[in-house]
């Protein structure tokens, strides 16, 4: 039988994550939060089926011959999904106008500014760790290809709490010419003859050609 701290490692973890989807539920159709929210919260769906996988597969066999290799990733796991759970139910109990200023509370407040698609990432990473354990390892392939691919998907999306960028990005390609002054005056001159920047003349100014 798995030793009972696995157990208990999956049960709590198992446990946490329903909790945080059923929350979800309840805001899924919430435009005010933004995508990468409500992709971590459906994202956790998949790490609950391969959890589940583990847990039959550990009743079947004797991960307890390597708790070790067990249970770090579950207790890291385990940890997430707690904090995953929680912020959910935050932003699920606040009133509907409300939701997005509580989110970005309780993810300051509880997940010291990590995101729910955050955590949700760290998670899987976890999950892919346990299943490395060659005790469920052929078992999990599946699951751990469908992991991977939500992993790419969601580091991907934004930031659920800011689409801001700091600085800006100018881009050019060829040989053509850039001029960027973002926000402020530009003087350009793409010739040889000379430039005057911003100069003020306070009388007639001629300008003759140099033979």
């Amino acid at each position: 039988m798995v030793s009972a701290g696995v157990a208990r490692l999956l049960s709590n973890t198992l446990h946490a994550l329903k909790a945080g989807r059923k929350h979800h539920q309840i805001v899924k159709d919430d435009k005010n939060l933004r995508e990468p929210f409500h992709e971590a919260g459906r994202a956790i769906r998949i790490v609950e089926e391969a959890l589940q996988t583990v847990r039959t597969e550990v009743d079947e066999c004797d991960l307890a011959e390597t708790p070790q290799n067990a249970m770090i990733p579950l207790e890291a796991c385990n940890t997430k999904a707690q904090l995953f759970g929680r912020i959910f139910q935050d932003v699920a109990q606040a009133p509907e106008a409300e939701r997005f200023e509580h989110y970005k509370a309780a993810v300051q407040q509880q997940g010291n500014g990590q995101t729910v698609e955050a955590l949700a990432l760290e998670i899987m990473e976890d999950v892919c760790d346990l299943a490395e354990n060659d005790t469920i390892k052929t078992e999990m392939e599946h699951h751990i290809g469908i992991l991977r691919e939500e992993i790419i998907k969601l580091s991907e999306m934004g930031s659920s709490v800011s689409n801001q960028r700091s600085g800006n990005t100018f881009n050019t390609h060829g040989n053509s010419r850039q001029f960027n002054a973002f926000g402020g005056t530009q003087y350009n001159n793409s010739g040889s003859g000379h430039q005057f920047s911003g100069a003020t003349f306070s009388g007639p100014v001629n300008f003759a050609k140099i033979l």
